[in-house]
């Protein structure tokens, strides 16, 4: 039990230094998270971490079962994948653009154009089709899933929870900042014309890295 014990602390441990990697990085995920916030609230980061969640849990466990072949099929359909998740950010940033727009011609209650159900599809969405999470998990987070499934289930349950925290902690405080700058007025407008600016550029990028391997942002 010591042994057990000592090994699931180190496994802790080394997820919370890892998980910082993928869960904090830039990202359409983390933009969602602050439109949603914007009209949701805290809420709103939420809903999205959820939808992160249901897609990458199921993800998780596919790996932790042994699925090798998971990278090549990724790789395979990059540019497929990538294409499918401008599009989706695309659709988002069109969304906050219309807010960005409306100026003050819109009461409180008008603003909420965004959903608690797109906020989740968004973490879905920004989840399930984007090549980069993927790869995240078949590489930098490999070695996590490989150390708990020497624990069985409960050594992934004690990794994933150690890493899935962070998501909704993070995720959650990007949409309370963007519930309180909502509420500065011409300052929230600003806010989300800036976000459906770089929701486009995000778009362009993740597209031109997986047609071309050359980045736009330096990201």
């Amino acid at each position: 039990m010591r042994e057990g014990h000592g090994s699931s602390k180190g496994l802790v441990l080394k997820t919370i230094a890892v998980t910082p990697s993928g869960a904090l990085s830039p990202g359409p995920l983390s933009l969602s998270a602050i439109v949603a916030g914007a009209t949701l609230g805290p809420l709103g980061g939420f809903y999205v971490a959820l939808g992160h969640m249901a897609f990458e849990l199921p993800y998780v466990a596919i790996l932790w079962l042994g699925a090798g072949r998971v990278e090549s099929y990724i790789r395979r359909f990059e540019r497929l994948l990538a294409t499918v998740t401008a599009l989706f950010i695309l659709y988002f940033a069109y969304l906050t653009a219309q807010v960005a727009l409306a100026g003050f011609e819109l009461s409180e209650g008008e603003y909420k154009i965004l959903t608690p159900l797109h906020a989740v599809a968004a973490g879905v969405f920004f989840t399930a089709f984007n090549p980069y999470f993927l790869l995240w998990w078949v590489s930098v987070g490999y070695p996590l899933i490989s150390e708990a499934s020497r624990g069985g289930g409960q050594g992934l349950m004690v990794m994933y929870l150690s890493h899935v925290w962070m998501d909704y902690v993070w995720l959650v405080l990007l949409a309370a900042t963007g519930g309180l700058v909502a509420k500065l007025g011409l300052a929230y407008n600003v806010l989300m014309g800036v976000v459906a600016a770089v929701l486009v550029a995000l778009a362009a990028d993740m597209v031109a890295r997986a047609w071309t391997g050359k980045r736009i942002l330096p990201l």
